[in-house]
């Protein structure tokens, strides 16, 4: 049996309250569609189609060639969006796996999970529901005497006794191509809202073939999201899964309750998260790396034995046995070597630096390519920006930075130099060179009453 998955994604989400389209909203810092299809892609299924409307052009940006899309240019229901599909999807033979782009947190074991009870059972429609203690808003689940499933009522369209049901729809479904999508056709909007509802197909369906229905265990798999609270609230159980398992897997969690980790991050065995850290992206994380407290690390690599405390790294690199902060900054490519210190509010961009080189306190390196064993001075800064362009600073080994130095790129400063502090150096300096680029001190003695008034005493 071919399977497939049908991605609902057109609708715009006007209670997020954004222009942004609401499966492109994000949550731990990567959009909600992204979710859903990495589980599909790990899932058995085989090919993944999405239905777009609403600013289409973000969601194909962020999946590029990961899904085939078709296009619902009026918003008319979820019976309509499917019926978008149903030119391509009724020719190919299998099941497709139909479920909203608002529900994030769908696992992938769970998706082959309802495949296998889907073709275990027999069925053309299967129907996944679940048991909420408060079902407000969602379509309630109608059974006969038997316990087999009659239909769906959606919340706006059901009367009281309706309304006390608990069991809902997930918005979930599994069908049989062949038979599912030519009956679209057949379906009316004989609802409030004048909307085709995928609900109605049970009544379609069952006359002729066989409809079940799968319940999930865990509601937070299938919780739909559709305002800012419920962003909080998937991010609340997305984060409760994430440091679980990375807690069995050997990572030290100081007060979990507190850090972020987001969906992708791989962090190795022993490893220590301090509380208040933030770890989202691409990242990966040695083992025997300290993270935190009070930090953000971002699409970024720490390698063995790193500390980091109270500072920020984006897009960045941290080789071994290196020091980062407290409050420092690494950003746009920055690539820290070896048994480096980069201290305290220090900032590094887009440079590389070499084994042992530190920076301690109160430095820019900026557009920089540093050797080893280095030493910045406090204050110290390369100058990269001279209105319109940046420019690069390349500095040697053993060089010496003196304190409040500024480098005005572009600069090469050979192996060995010494800087004497506070000098401003605008020509390259050779290998063991030492440079002095500051004016003469002036005393005037006896002169700073001419400047400065005595107060007056009251």
């Amino acid at each position: 049996m071919k399977k497939y998955a049908l991605v609902l994604a057109a609708g715009k989400g006007t209670r997020m309250r954004t222009d942004v389209p609401k499966v492109a909203f994000p949550i731990l810092k990567k959009p909600m569609i992204e979710y859903i299809v990495e589980n599909i892609e790990k899932s058995e299924v085989e090919e993944t189609y999405l239905v777009l409307g609403y600013r289409r052009e973000v969601i194909e940006d962020i999946l590029g060639s990961r899904a085939k899309y078709v296009y619902q240019e009026e918003q008319l229901g979820t019976g309509h969006a499917a019926l978008m599909a149903e030119p391509v999807l009724s020719k190919l033979e299998g099941h497709t796996f139909i479920m909203p782009g608002d529900v994030p947190l769908i696992w992938w074991k769970d998706i082959n999970r309802i495949f296998a009870a889907h073709e275990e059972n027999g069925n053309d429609l299967t129907v996944v529901t679940a048991i909420y203690d408060d079902p407000k808003s969602y379509g309630r689940i109608l059974r006969n005497q038997q316990g087999a499933i009659q239909g769906i009522i959606e919340d706006k369209d059901a009367n009281e006794y309706q309304k006390t049901i608990k069991e809902i729809n997930t918005g979930i479904y599994i069908v049989n191509n062949e038979k599912f999508f030519p009956l679209l056709n057949k379906l009316e909007p004989n609802n409030v809202k004048n909307e085709y509802y995928i609900t109605d197909m049970i009544e379609l369906m069952r006359k002729d073939y066989k409809v079940g229905t799968y319940t999930v265990r865990n509601n937070s798999l299938v919780m739909g999201v559709n305002d800012l609270y419920g962003i909080s609230k998937a991010e609340k159980y997305l984060r409760e899964y994430i440091n679980k398992e990375h807690m069995l897997n050997g990572v030290s969690m100081i007060n979990p309750d507190t850090i972020t980790v987001g969906h992708n991050v791989i962090i190795e065995p022993g490893v220590t998260i301090n509380p208040n850290t933030t770890i989202t992206g691409n990242t990966v994380i040695k083992a025997g790396a300290i993270v935190g407290p009070n930090s953000e690390v971002h699409n970024s690599t720490i390698y063995e034995n790193v500390q980091i405390k109270h500072s920020l790294i984006y897009d960045s690199i941290v080789r071994k046995d290196t020091t980062v902060g407290p409050f420092a900054h690494l950003r746009d490519h920055a690539d820290i070597g070896e048994q480096n210190r980069i201290g305290n509010f220090v900032e590094v961009k887009k440079s590389s630096t070499g084994f042992n080189t530190k920076a301690s306190h109160l430095a820019y390196i900026g557009d920089a390519k540093v050797g080893e064993s280095v030493n910045f001075g406090c204050g110290s800064v390369t100058v990269n920006y001279d209105g319109i362009h940046k420019h690069q600073t390349i500095i040697g080994n053993n060089a010496f930075i003196g304190c409040n130095t500024n480098l005005i790129a572009p600069i090469k400063i050979g192996d060995s130099v010494f800087i004497a502090a506070g000098s401003t150096v605008t020509k390259d300096i050779p290998d063991n060179g030492f440079a002095i680029a500051r004016s003469r001190q002036v005393t005037k003695e006896d002169y700073s009453k001419y400047l400065i008034k005595p107060k007056t005493e009251k």
